[in-house]
């Protein structure tokens, strides 16, 4: 009797495991240390394990990931290519009206300012009449966008950027004098350069990270953040952005 349970159960979470709903999520192949693709060509990086974390409390999502640049994400998921995107997405009025974000955010995106190291820059003043480069059409862009239409005085130039090496590199080459972005994956770039960036204290805004779906994947978007609070309220979440961060950045 007891190895017939046995088998029974065996054949359930085998059950379980091909009948799991195959999410198929959008996510980045070269932002680390949120969403890259590794020397093993597998998806990785804080973003992923996120959701296979959620994975863990719904074993009924079984998400395959896709790891692509930042101008294919929103593409792959309106073409339904992709299910869910994970990719430090934070919420803007033109993304709300087209899309659906998870009930719950996993991460605070900074918008600070990055400056080469032992540029000794404590205070915006001191980029007077300098150029600062920011990545087109990303959030740090707008964020810059306002604070430099409310302080005229500055005389900054922006500078746009298709993709963060290039940023990176023209900073390190004071073609650039400050890049406006996220601290983390800004320095990590940059070592990979062999680049010394510092993050300074500016601090232009901090924003809460989701996850998206199209609005018409409101069944999903419900068992993703069902699970995402259950990660959360264990505190799961903050013990894998410490041992990512060295400290809790989910809050």
């Amino acid at each position: 009797m007891k190895s017939i349970v046995i088998v029974l159960g065996a054949c359930l979470t085998l059950f379980n495991i091909i009948n799991a709903q195959k999410v198929q999520v959008g996510t980045g192949n070269s932002y680390r240390p949120f969403a890259y693709i590794d020397n093993n060509n597998v998806v990785s990086g804080y973003d992923a394990d996120v959701l296979r974390l959620i994975a863990e409390y719904d074993k009924d999502l079984d998400f395959q990931f896709n790891g692509v640049p930042w101008n294919a994400i929103f593409v792959g998921l309106d073409s339904g290519k992709f299910d869910i995107l994970a990719f430090q997405i934070t919420k803007t009025k033109e993304r709300e009206e087209k899309y659906i974000f998870s009930d719950y955010s996993y991460f605070n995106d900074i918008s600070g300012v990055i400056v080469l190291k032992g540029s000794g820059i404590k205070d915006f003043s001191e980029l007077h009449h300098k150029k600062i480069g920011v990545s087109l059409g990303s959030n740090y862009a707008l964020d810059l966008e306002r604070y430099l239409k409310k302080h005229p005085e500055l005389g900054i130039e922006i500078v746009y950027y298709k993709n963060p090496p290039a940023l990176i590199a023209d900073l390190g080459t004071n073609r650039i004098q400050a890049i406006i972005g996220e601290p983390i994956s800004s320095i990590n770039i940059a070592k990979a350069q062999n680049i010394e960036l510092e993050q300074t204290d500016i601090v232009l805004d901090k924003t809460p990270v989701f996850f998206v779906f199209n609005k018409g994947n409101i069944v999903l978007k419900d068992k993703v953040s069902k699970a995402l609070k259950r990660a959360i309220d264990d505190g799961k979440i903050s013990a894998l952005s410490v041992k990512y961060f060295g400290k809790d950045l989910s809050k």
